[in-house]
């Protein structure tokens, strides 16, 4: 799992690496002390699972960039990381494009579900913002205000392999089904069996489709269909050159 993390003073930088690791401990962060550093670290092409940001920096500032990836047309999940809980301010922030807005007043461990939630595909903000979210995503349900990570519904992201999975797709077809990594593709699992309360993959499908979270196989025909469909991806997958895979950053 690839993470950006933008910010300007060392000391909390380290801080939110020890954090980070707590999600997961093979995470690769790439810090960036200043908004200009990031940008041309993203115009490199090299993409990323998460982008952590502060708000308040020299030059241009976690809004600023916001506005960068826009421009870019890069479609990168962004949490505002800031000891401001000023109202306008996440506000301005939700406008234009962030994930979540994360004060830096909040516990640790409301931190680490709250970008738990947003690494599953969710969206977490100050539960006084839910209803300005929902406005936002034009009437979509939003569950990131939740901060009890057991009791979250799967992300977007999560229910998105969660079908795959269940059509019978490995990690490796998955990653490259989605375009995320591998490793992005087994934390999305680890955290379904979490949610599921399962410790397997036939496990988490069966009750996934007994919670109606994702399709069911009417009959032998379907699941005969979906065996195909996941020879023929195998086949797609196995026969790409080295090249084009080796030419996907993750």
């Amino acid at each position: 799992m690839n993470i950006l993390m933008v910010e300007d003073h060392r000391l909390v930088a380290d801080a939110m690496k020890v954090m980070l690791a707590e999600i997961d401990p093979g995470i690769a962060i790439t810090p960036c002390y200043s908004t200009q550093h990031a940008l041309s670290v993203i115009d490199s092409g090299k993409r990323f699972d998460l982008i952590l940001t502060d708000l308040y920096m020299p030059g241009i500032d976690g809004i600023g960039l916001l506005v960068g990836l826009n421009n870019r047309k890069k479609r990168f999940p962004v949490v505002v990381i800031s000891g401001s809980d000023n109202d306008k301010v996440i506000r301005l922030a939700m406008d234009h494009g962030a994930c979540g807005f994360i004060p830096k007043t909040l516990p640790s461990a409301e931190m680490i579900a709250g970008l738990r939630h947003v690494l599953g595909g969710g969206r977490f903000f100050p539960e006084r913002f839910a209803d300005y979210d929902r406005q936002l995503r034009s009437g979509e349900r939003n569950t990131a205000t939740n901060q009890n990570a057991s009791g979250l519904r799967p992300g977007q992201k999560q229910l998105q392999v969660l079908q795959l999975m269940a059509d019978g797709n490995s990690n490796k077809q998955i990653s490259q089904i989605v375009g995320i990594s591998e490793a992005t593709v087994k934390y999305h699992t680890s955290q379904l069996f979490k949610l599921l309360s399962v410790k397997n993959r036939t496990s988490c499908v069966r009750e996934a489709q007994h919670r109606g979270l994702i399709n069911s196989f009417d009959n032998e025909s379907d699941q005969l269909n979906a065996v195909d469909a996941s020879i023929i991806a195998a086949h797609h997958v196995a026969n790409k050159s080295d090249d084009t895979l080796g030419s996907r950053p993750v």
